[in-house]
């Protein structure tokens, strides 16, 4: 009996923690925007998922790791998408996965936050930084922000696509996230 409540508490303190706060996926975008000869291109990755925690009132216990399939990467027309795939890219055969890890959110006012984490792609880490807003829908949390990254630190567009003439080095990585239910 004393292991049955035991139990049943650890399951019911998980469930809370687990479920404190979630994504909805069909109203939630990851997006980026690049420069190619100079002409910006817009793209998307289309499979994401995010286990976020976050109370605007209280930003400095905010958790956040989201993790996406690059796979399925979105930049126009398949052309495009075959190449982002190759090991050159984003080489989702060895790397299908980046994933973001918040470290720090700070409120800057009005709504708005800094946001700092480690984003790792291909196997490589690097601290990065950005801004988001904050805003109250009924009893869901819309967050939208930016990240500028720098590409060729994570090894993105490799040899002959290093030449930032041809591709930009800055990819400013922008979301939208649609989260339901209150944080902790």
């Amino acid at each position: 009996m004393f292991r049955s409540l035991i139990a049943a508490s650890l399951l019911l303190i998980g469930s809370h923690a687990m479920a404190a706060q979630s994504l909805v996926n069909a109203k939630s975008q990851l997006n980026f925007t690049f420069k190619q000869m100079n002409t910006p291109v817009d793209g998307n990755f289309k499979n994401f998922t995010a286990k976020i925690n976050f109370n605007p009132a209280k930003p400095e216990t905010a958790k956040a790791e989201i993790l996406v399939d690059l796979a399925s990467i979105d930049v126009g027309g398949p052309d495009g998408n075959g190449e982002a795939k190759k090991k050159a890219w984003f080489d989702i055969a060895s790397n299908p996965k980046a994933t973001f890890t918040a470290t720090s959110v700070k409120a800057l006012g009005g709504g708005k936050f800094e946001t700092k984490g480690k984003l790792t792609m291909k196997g490589i880490s690097h601290d990065v930084s950005g801004t988001m807003t904050a805003k109250a829908l009924g009893n869901d949390l819309l967050l939208e922000g930016s990240i500028p990254v720098l590409r060729l630190q994570y090894k993105i567009g490799d040899g002959v696509w290093a030449d930032t003439g041809t591709v930009a080095d800055e990819v400013i990585v922008k979301y939208k996230l649609l989260l339901t239910g209150k944080a902790d």
